[in-house]
């Protein structure tokens, strides 16, 4: 059983924030909602937020401080910012601070605000897959690392010029000179 995606949705304004739920209801995601940017970046910290939809201007925070804080907490959370404002200013805060994935302008157009909150989604699975991805690949350094510290050069092979691996000679190796029939008789004896 796969879970739904965790989408928190943050507008002090009441209407809005009810218009935006019944917009993004029945699209497959959990839902959570607040007029409360603190409570928003609780969740964020605490949840498995997928993706965060913030409005521009409140009260007790503004969208780009709520989604620069959001980044710090949970970076592979996606980041959406709602805004009536057109300024060149308001969009390089955004993606200066925030690291929006995408501003949606007010009045929205539900259709804009389902497609893009899936493409969000979609985004944010690709930044858990890297995640992973980087956490094991760090893990394998590690344990090479380890490896290395312990058995110098276990972890390196060399190579000849055509690729070929470079086997160093070993006490067996000038054993194995000797012959089959050498090697028995030796442990046989007494």
């Amino acid at each position: 059983m796969t879970t739904q995606p965790l989408v928190v949705v943050v507008d002090d304004d009441s209407e809005l924030l009810m218009a935006i739920i019944r917009v993004l209801r029945n699209q497959g995601y959990a839902l959570m909602q607040t007029s409360d940017p603190t409570e928003a970046l609780d969740w964020v910290g605490t949840k498995d937020v997928a993706v965060l939809v913030s409005d521009f201007e409140m009260p007790k925070m503004t969208g780009v401080e709520l989604t620069a804080a959001a980044r710090m907490v949970r970076p592979e959370t996606v980041r959406v910012l709602m805004t009536g404002r057109q300024t060149l200013d308001t969009a390089v805060a955004g993606i200066n601070q925030g690291e929006i994935f995408r501003y949606i302008q007010k009045p929205f157009e539900p259709m804009v605000l389902r497609d893009t909150v899936r493409e969000a989604v979609a985004r944010h699975k690709e930044l858990v897959t890297t995640a992973t991805d980087r956490a094991r690949a760090q893990r394998r350094d590690r344990i090479a690392s380890e490896l290395d510290n312990e058995y110098p050069r276990i972890t390196h092979v060399d190579r000849d010029a055509d690729g070929a691996y470079v086997v160093p000679l070993t006490a067996a190796d000038a054993v194995s000179g000797v012959g089959i029939d050498a090697i028995v008789l030796l442990a046989r004896r007494p």
